[in-house]
């Protein structure tokens, strides 16, 4: 376990959105990340290395937040083009 006196270590760090990332979730089995942007798509990360991600395309504008349902069977985004969309995450 590291002291209070260590600083972090950087485990991971995902990169491909074209603009700055709005919001984030953790799925419930810690497997995958969430994230949502200003430049209209969600992506989804895997954990795993060497894994590839995920882009949800079809938001009109900026999507400003996603979260995973409790059980992460689905995914919620909400965009400033006034909609909101429900997305399997293993599809």
């Amino acid at each position: 376990m590291a002291s209070a006196t260590e600083d972090p270590v950087l485990e991971r760090y995902f990169k491909g959105h074209k603009a700055a990332i709005t919001s984030l979730d953790l799925s419930p089995n810690g497997k995958q990340l969430a994230t949502a942007s200003w430049d209209t798509f969600l992506m989804l990360w895997n954990f795993k290395p060497h894994a590839r991600a995920y882009r949800y395309v079809g938001h009109k504008d900026v999507v400003t937040s996603v979260q995973f349902s409790p059980h992460g069977n689905l995914l919620a985004s909400a965009s400033r083009d006034r909609t909101v969309r429900l997305w399997i995450p293993d599809k």
